[in-house]
């Protein structure tokens, strides 16, 4: 009976394999080939109507690389922490995550995607690990987007939606000296967790800060918000160089500043990764443009440049990892077979 039941869940798995690995590629394949031909039609005749650079875009692509190599460090380090880890499994946990955060807004198939791939008994600690890490990331984003908030609030000569520019201003800095705070306490969590024992609500929880409780933490914290950097600026340079090659108008110190409160929002938004084939960042990069005074109104001519930009920046971030953790998602065995 035992060994019936073993080769029924043997099954399964085979077949839920095969199921997530092709429905996510048919998904997306549909997303790109049917949902968005007029997309399609609108880059066609931009590139066939414009000359652009393709050095930089070579660029942008090898910062992709830094980007989710980042990831996969990042993911490695605290892998380690609950089992002995390769960097093969961290590189197709995270590129797995990649393509389960497509379909989910806020990324949170991001979660399941990268615990997936671990042995069933880590799953549930792995993800509290993957809650470290998005924290992390979480962090370095609130910190620039606040104080990029604070650059341009300096940079305004209008009311911002009611808003004295200055007060903004101070109000963007303010935050990002709070955001500090958060930082140096992300580090030194390991003080607070005497509040967490006090009350029995909290006390439960106590469970799920064991990685606090290692000696090593402290180092793992710190390259983990270092590691956060690093792909924060492999991110916002991709958008400087695409911006550029674009020809979407604005300057370097522009776009990078405004890249970061386009990050800032992102972390309230429910976004859609693949539906939202960076129109959405068009829509949003454009309001900030026009809110604080960067351009007067954006042309028709802009938007376009600035959506084949966004529609770039999101092909090469999203679409090619997801491919690629797709088919490492059809290695998930949902079901344990022993």
């Amino acid at each position: 009976m035992i060994s019936k039941n073993k080769e029924i869940k043997k099954t399964i798995n085979i077949v839920l394999k095969i199921g997530i690995s092709a429905g996510s590629l048919m998904y997306l394949g549909y997303l790109l080939g049917v949902e968005k031909v007029s997309l399609w039609k609108q880059i066609q005749t931009y590139f066939n109507t414009t000359s652009i650079d393709v050095f930089p875009l070579f660029v942008v692509v090898l910062l992709m690389l830094i980007n989710w190599g980042a990831e996969i460090i990042k993911w490695h380090k605290l892998a380690n922490y609950l089992m002995p880890s390769s960097l093969a499994l961290a590189t197709k946990s995270t590129l797995a995550g990649v393509a389960a955060s497509v379909f989910t807004p806020f990324r949170v198939g991001s979660y399941i995607g990268k615990a997936a791939l671990f042995p069933h008994k880590y799953r549930a600690k792995g993800l509290i690990l993957q809650l470290y890490n998005a924290m992390a990331m979480f962090l370095v984003n609130f910190f620039f987007g606040l104080f990029f908030l604070g650059v341009l609030g300096g940079f305004s000569k209008e009311a911002i939606f009611g808003i004295h520019p200055a007060f903004l201003s101070i109000l963007g800095f303010t935050g990002a000296g709070i955001v500090l705070v958060f930082w140096v306490l992300f580090v030194k969590v390991k003080g607070l967790l005497p509040f967490f024992d006090r009350w029995k609500l909290t006390k439960k929880w106590r469970k799920y800060f064991e990685l606090v409780d290692d000696e090593n933490y402290t180092n793992l914290s710190i390259q983990l918000i270092g590691i956060s950097i690093m792909r924060y600026l492999a991110i916002t340079l991709q958008y400087v160089l695409a911006y550029k090659v674009f020809g979407v108008g604005t300057a370097y110190w522009q776009t990078f500043v405004a890249a970061g409160i386009l990050f800032l929002i992102f972390q309230f938004f429910p976004v859609f990764n693949a539906l939202e084939f960076g129109v959405t960042r068009t829509t949003i990069l454009s309001l900030i443009f026009t809110t604080f005074g960067v351009v007067l109104q954006v042309s028709p001519q802009m938007t376009l440049s600035i959506t084949m930009a966004s529609f770039f920046i999101w092909f090469i971030n999203l679409v090619i990892p997801s491919v690629a953790g797709s088919i490492f998602l059809g290695q998930v065995k949902m079901l344990k077979e022993a």
